[in-house]
C-alpha cells in the first residue's frame, strides 16, 4: 500500500503528509521529463486541431460572443503550448513545470466554461461538450511521474467546476431559462455530480497509475540490499546527465568511491555484518547529500555519487566530509564494532572529460590513486597525493 494512503488510515497525518510531499528520486524525475516533453509535444498538435473549430465558426457564422470567446480561448492555450514546448527544449525538467502546465491545462478549460456562462447561458457553462476536454489534463497527468501532481492537480481541477457549478444552480433561475428557450438543456443536480464523481475518479486512477509505476520501476532499478540506484540503471541515468550537462551548459561531479580493506569485514564478523556495514554507509550517503544528488551501488563495496551543478572544489571538498563521517562511524554496536574509511576519486564534468566512459574513467584512475597512496583518502584532479 501507498505510504500516504497508509498513514491517512492509521490517522497519522504528519507522517502521511511528509512522505505524500516527497519529491521524486532520480529515476521518476527522469521518467516525469520524457512525459512532460510527450505531452508537450501532443499538446500543441491537439490545440492546433481544436483551433480549427472556433476558426471556422467566428469566419461563418454571425458574429458571437461564445465563439469569440472561445477562439480567444483557443487561442491563448496555443501560445501556452508553443511556450512550454519551447522551454522544455531549452531548460531541463522540474516538478514545478509539471504542476504548472497541469493546472493550467485543467484551468482554461475552466475558463471556456465561465466564458460560456459570461458571454451566454449559464446552461451552456454546466452543459457544454466542452467539459469533456477536462480528461485529457487528468489523464495526462499521470504521465509526469509525480503522485503530488496528480492528487493535488486533480483535486484543484475538480473543485473548480465544482464551484462553477454551485454558482450556476444558485445564482440563475434554471427553470426559467430552459422554459425560454428549450435548447440550452436541461439541468440536472445527478448529471453533475456524476461528472464530478467521474473527475474524482480519473485523479484517482491517475495517482494509482504512478504509484504502481513507482512499484515496478523501484524494483527494476534498485539495489535490493541498500535501496540505492543499481548498475543497470547506472549507464541510463549516466547518459541522460551527459546530455544535460551538455544541452544546459552545466557542469556535475562524479565520485567514485570504495570502502576500504571491505574484505576483512566479512571475514572477521561474517556477511550478515557486512550486509549491515553496506545498509548503514548507503543510508550515511543518502542523509549527507542533497534530494537532487544522485548515489548509486556501482557493485560490492563501491558507490558512485553525482553531484549537481558542482566543481572540482565543492566536489573535493563533500567527498572529504563524507570520508571523515564515514571515518568517525561505528557499525554494529554493541554486538561487535566496525569502523572502516573510504577511498574516493573525483571527475567533474566537463573538466575531466564530456563523454561518459571518459568522465568514469578518470574517477576510476583517481580512486585508484587513492587506495596506492594508502587508502582513506580523496583524489581530485588538483588533489594528487
Amino acid at each position: 500500500m501507498d505510504a500516504f494512503i497508509r498513514g491517512v488510515c492509521m490517522r497519522d497525518w504528519p507522517k502521511a503528509w511528509g512522505d505524500f510531499w516527497k519529491a521524486p528520486d532520480a529515476a521518476m524525475l527522469l521518467a516525469g521529463g520524457e512525459g512532460e516533453r510527450q505531452v508537450s509535444n501532443v499538446r500543441v498538435v491537439v490545440v492546433a486541431f481544436l483551433l480549427i473549430v472556433p476558426i471556422y465558426r467566428v469566419m461563418v457564422y454571425p458574429p458571437d460572443g461564445e465563439n469569440f470567446w472561445g477562439f480567444i480561448v483557443t487561442a491563448v492555450a496555443m501560445v501556452m503550448a508553443v511556450g512550454v514546448n519551447i522551454y522544455l527544449r531549452r531548460h531541463s525538467y522540474h516538478p514545478w513545470v509539471g504542476f504548472l502546465t497541469s493546472s493550467l491545462d485543467g484551468s482554461l478549460v475552466t475558463l471556456a466554461l465561465v466564458l460560456f456562462v459570461i458571454v451566454g447561458s449559464p446552461m451552456h457553462g454546466v452543459d457544454d461538450k466542452t467539459f469533456e476536454v477536462y480528461f485529457l489534463p487528468l489523464m495526462a497527468m499521470s504521465l509526469r511521474q509525480d503522485r503530488r501532481i496528480c492528487l493535488l492537480t486533480g483535486c484543484f481541477l475538480v473543485l473548480q467546476y465544482g464551484v462553477l457549478v454551485v454558482f450556476v444552480a444558485t445564482h440563475f433561475d434554471l427553470d426559467a431559462i430552459h422554459k425560454h428557450d428549450p435548447s440550452t438543456g436541461f439541468f440536472s443536480p445527478a448529471d453533475q455530480w456524476t461528472r464530478l464523481i467521474l473527475m474524482a475518479s480519473a485523479t484517482f486512477i491517475s495517482y494509482a497509475y504512478v504509484i504502481r509505476c513507482e512499484a515496478l520501476v523501484n524494483r527494476a532499478i534498485r539495489d535490493p540490499l541498500t535501496g540505492l540506484l543499481n548498475r543497470g540503471y547506472f549507464d541510463t541515468l549516466f547518459a541522460y546527465e551527459i546530455e544535460r550537462g551538455r544541452r544546459y551548459n552545466k557542469h556535475f561531479a562524479v565520485l567514485l568511491m570504495d570502502a576500504d580493506h571491505f574484505k576483512r569485514i566479512n571475514d572477521n564478523h561474517g556477511h550478515a555484518a557486512g550486509d549491515t556495514t553496506l545498509k548503514t554507509l548507503a543510508g550515511v550517503l543518502q542523509k549527507n547529500l542533497r534530494e537532487s544528488d544522485i548515489v548509486v551501488r556501482f557493485g560490492g563495496e563501491e558507490f558512485v555519487l553525482i553531484l549537481h551543478d558542482t566543481g572540482a572544489e565543492s566536489a573535493f571538498a563533500k567527498a572529504e566530509t563524507l570520508r571523515q563521517t564515514v571515518e568517525r562511524l561505528v557499525v554494529g554496536a554493541p554486538q561487535y564494532a566496525i569502523q572502516f574509511t573510504l577511498s574516493v576519486g573525483v571527475a567533474v564534468y566537463p573538466d575531466d572529460g564530456t563523454v561518459a566512459h571518459v568522465l568514469l574513467s578518470k574517477a576510476d584512475q583517481r580512486l585508484l590513486l587513492a587506495k596506492h597512496a594508502g587508502r582513506n583518502r580523496v583524489v581530485g584532479r588538483d588533489r594528487i597525493p
